[in-house]
């Protein structure tokens, strides 16, 4: 049959595509590539050049995850594929997957630039800083004033986690016990990065927006500046977090506006104790 030269065997396509007879032989099985003629005789199935474009378009798309059983859906009743729905689907699937690791690319970086604060920071005493701005979502703490509660703090730490990943955002480092000394308030707070969501289109840093988590939950922005930071040690991170919540009591709130309380990264020390990092700030809490 093969008259004419510029038509293509289903074994010289394969070579050319990197692909194989058998992949070829299904597309064709399920109305994905159909070849341009089929010798009545043999059975040998013949492909224009053109077709190896089409097939560039099926590997793209495949490559971009969508999924081989569910390329024939996109058949039209011609029996052609419709490649621009194909193509559309096969590029969302793409920004879904770019978008996802961007944010575990942020909360990596956000994880290495501990190891460097770690090496960079004193054991004790109180280290003065200015603070950029950050983002923390919080949960109501109902046992600010009395003991601390382990098992309470980390379900609080488990809820605030997967509202930041059901958000699609990225999870940072910091977690731990946010105190608003003007509100005489506590919340159990998880840090993360706003900057995977699109900007706002008024620029004004989304105030007021929940990034649709739970009303039960809240959104703090503090906007940074002069803070002052220390490491509390002792035998159990409840004692750790016992001693800061006592500390931060005592501050003057109109010197100190909030005070956070976050756990510390490999604080186990040999001997058995944990750490704390407590840093009182002179801003706003933040709450949006």
């Amino acid at each position: 049959m093969r008259e004419d030269d510029d038509l293509l065997t289903i074994g010289e396509v394969a070579k050319l595509d990197g692909t194989s007879t058998k992949a070829l032989r299904y597309y064709d099985a399920h109305g994905i590539l159909t070849p341009f003629a089929t010798d009545s005789r043999t059975g040998y199935r013949y492909y224009t050049p053109d077709q190896m474009l089409e097939m560039d378009v099926i590997r793209l798309c495949l490559d971009a995850g969508v999924p081989l059983d569910s390329i024939e859906s996109f058949r039209q009743i011609d029996g052609t594929l419709d490649w621009r729905t194909l193509m559309e689907t096969g590029r969302e699937r793409v920004v879904r997957e770019a978008a996802r690791l961007r944010t575990l690319e942020i909360s990596l970086d956000d994880y290495l630039g501990e190891v460097t604060r770690k090496a960079r920071t004193p054991d004790d005493g109180v280290v003065c800083s200015d603070l950029p701005s950050t983002w923390m979502l919080g949960k109501s703490w109902p046992y600010y004033g009395d003991a601390f509660q382990l098992k309470p703090y980390l379900r609080s730490m488990t809820t605030l986690r997967a509202a930041v990943r059901e958000a699609g955002l990225p999870r940072l480092l910091r977690r731990g016990i946010l105190v608003d000394l003007l509100e005489d308030k506590a919340y159990a707070y998880q840090q993360f990065e706003p900057a995977a969501m699109s900007n706002a289109s008024d620029g004004n840093e989304s105030r007021g927006h929940n990034y649709g988590f739970d009303a039960a939950l809240t959104v703090f922005h503090p906007h940074g500046g002069p803070a002052e930071g220390q490491v509390i040690e002792r035998e159990s991170l409840t004692a750790c977090f016992d001693e800061a919540l006592a500390m931060a009591a005592q501050f003057d709130p109109e010197q100190w506006r909030h005070v956070t309380i976050c756990e510390i990264w490999g604080s186990h020390t040999a001997e058995g104790s944990m750490r704390v990092r407590m840093t009182r700030h002179h801003c706003d809490a933040g709450r949006m």
